[in-house]
């Protein structure tokens, strides 16, 4: 599988028996913990459905490198990691081709312009050929739990694809029971990219500056 970059600014995919087109692709990692880390790369049909793409698993090392072959075959603007592990993330800083943004005003600012929201995508990519390396939201992180629960929901209804023949960890772990789901790299993996993408449709987001609950109630006036 290869991808190119078309004039509309969507990604095509080129396979063994088809063209797929995509209007972004982003890829996800879980470190390595209790088993080898995972690496997944997730492309947003033109439908509005995604596809698991590819998958790569291993080490530190093993993940950085599928990292960077990965942003050249399949033109990933952004791979998503969980950055309370600063030695995984420092590591990943170190790698051409690699770029992260640690604060988030760096980060919005490079989201707005690989989102295209500036500049053509083609032109973008001519002057900053990278993959942004995101680091998940904390409230999403912090709570994988609940965030695991959403992107169950998205396979559910049928939202996701997966190509069995490149993804075979995923498509053993979407089949397990939670007890394993709550540990798996693969899984871990999968939830933070699946996460930032229903959140980029406006699925789940939640207003940035905002310190107020969302379920406060607004004061009663009194006759």
């Amino acid at each position: 599988m290869h991808a190119e970059n078309c004039p509309d600014g969507t990604i095509a995919v080129s396979g063994i028996d088809r063209i797929e087109q995509f209007t972004k692709i982003w890829a996800g990692i879980g470190w390595p913990e209790r088993e080898p880390g995972h690496f997944c790369v997730v492309g947003e049909r033109t439908d509005g459905r995604y596809h698991a793409l590819w998958e790569m698993t291993g080490g530190l090392w093993e993940l950085g490198d599928s990292a960077v072959q990965a942003k050249d075959r399949f033109l990933i603007e952004g791979v998503w990691v969980d950055a309370r592990d600063t030695v995984a993330t420092s590591y990943f800083r170190t790698l051409d081709g690699l770029c992260f943004y640690g604060d988030d005003a760096d980060r919005d600012a490079a989201f707005v312009a690989r989102m295209g929201l500036d500049a053509p995508k083609q032109a973008y990519a001519k002057i900053k050929p990278t993959a942004t390396v995101m680091p998940v939201p904390e409230r999403v992180s912090r709570n994988y739990r609940s965030a695991l629960e959403k992107v169950r929901g998205v396979i559910l209804r049928g939202a996701l694809l997966v190509h069995e023949t490149n993804c075979p960890k995923i498509v053993y772990a979407i089949r397990q029971p939670l007890e394993y789901l709550l540990t798996s790299s693969a899984m871990k993996g999968l939830v933070w990219v699946l996460t930032a993408l229903e959140e980029s449709k406006g699925n789940g987001s939640v207003a940035k500056n905002s310190s107020d609950p969302w379920y406060g109630n607004l004061p009663r006036e009194i006759d």
